[in-house]
């Protein structure tokens, strides 16, 4: 009888310790239960961290990208066809309808007086999308590189190219061949 008590008891231990293992081993943590991620951005289920939306960065996307980018730069380029030239750039907060956080506008490029071009920012990366302007035709794509000692001045490499569409002149600025880009400070 001792042992039959023995062998159940036994049974039972080994049964629980079964049961107890295999429950808390099937269990799987929920890596988003902590995380907060900001302006609709989704927690990655496998990562626990933040898949931002497009105009949004940091760990928990509280970040707005283009607001690296809004302000006065100086320009300094030479173009193809066009002498070296300085002159000062603005870029603004889109302000088309529709427009999202990585939308934004630049005036005066070109050291021109004709309307805003617009662009899009995600991350490090801005990039001028075909358009025409004032009978030119511009597009182009940059990146920008901030002060990592005092985060407050930033350079940003643009090429671009614009053509005229009446005459069919086209001032490089190291779009074609990756030479000579528009170079920006602030």
């Amino acid at each position: 009888m001792k042992k039959s008590v023995k062998l159940i008891l036994l049974s039972a231990i080994g049964a629980v310790s079964f049961f107890s293992t295999l429950t808390l081993s099937s269990c799987k943590r929920d890596k988003c239960k902590t995380v907060s991620c900001q302006n609709t951005s989704t927690c990655d289920k496998e990562t626990g961290g933040c898949d931002c939306i497009p105009g949004y960065e940091g760990s928990m996307c509280e970040v707005t990208t283009r607001e690296k980018y809004v302000g006065t730069w100086n320009v300094d380029e030479t173009g193809s066809i066009s002498p070296r030239n300085n002159y000062i750039v603005a870029v603004e907060t889109s302000l088309l309808p529709g427009a999202t956080a990585a939308d934004v506008q630049i005036t005066n490029l070109y050291n021109a007086t004709f309307g805003r071009v617009n662009a899009t920012v995600e991350g490090d990366t801005i990039t001028i999308p075909e358009q025409t302007i004032d009978n030119k035709r511009i597009q182009g794509h940059g990146y920008i590189k901030k002060d990592i000692y005092y985060n407050l001045h930033s350079s940003l490499t643009l090429f671009y190219i614009v053509t005229t569409l009446q005459d069919g002149n086209i001032d490089d600025f190291g779009y074609k061949d990756g030479t000579n880009p528009s170079v920006w400070t602030k």
